[in-house]
């Protein structure tokens, strides 16, 4: 049954290969009691149903992974691509990883924590960071481990605590123009 939660998250499949492992072992104690221990039944409708749900929801997790981005967009990790290779001293000045200032212009497809500036119903903008860790417990976020999003006009959000999607184009500000604390990245985002 705790497998169940497979099909949600893929963390969730963890239960289902729980499961399997302890379904099989009972199954393996029974036959070795040579007759004085019941349910067998059980137990292989145990390994059988965790068994289903591993196979189907490692399925249905790789099937969403394959679709959530959306035609034309480049998926890309904000850990990795993003935060982790942050910015370089070029002439005394600090400018964006060359890796990152490629990414300028172009639909890229990410995910992250939302950080609201508004009400959290009908949002239109606000602070995607890199993990909730950073916006809620940790204090200030570094300036790469966040992007301002500005959701195309009709497009609005609620606010959510979990990991949301976003599609748009990237774009890099200006840090002579934005404050210390604001995002030196923006996505001008057609889908959350």
């Amino acid at each position: 049954i705790c497998a169940l939660s497979g099909l949600l998250s893929p963390l969730g499949l963890v239960f289902a290969v729980f499961g399997c492992v302890l379904g099989f072992l009972a199954m393996l104690q029974i036959q070795r009691a040579d007759g004085d221990l019941g349910g067998r039944k059980l137990a292989c409708l145990g390994v059988a149903m965790s068994a289903v749900l591993l196979v189907g929801g490692t399925g249905l997790h790789v099937y969403w992974y394959q679709t959530e981005v959306p035609e034309g967009y480049q998926r890309i990790s904000f850990g990795a691509d993003i935060s982790k290779k942050g910015f370089v001293v070029e002439d005394g000045e600090g400018r964006a990883h060359p890796d990152i200032a490629a990414l300028e212009g172009k639909p890229l497809f990410l995910k992250g924590f939302m950080y609201p500036e508004q009400n959290p119903d009908g949002i239109s903008s606000f602070i995607l960071c890199r993990d909730n860790g950073d916006c809620c417990f940790g204090g200030q976020p570094k300036l790469t481990d966040m992007i301002k999003v500005k959701l195309a006009d009709g497009l609005t959000a609620r606010y959510s605590a979990h990991m949301v999607s976003v599609a748009g184009v990237f774009r890099l500000r200006d840090l002579r123009k934005t404050g210390n604390l604001e995002p030196a990245f923006e996505l001008d985002a057609t889908h959350f």
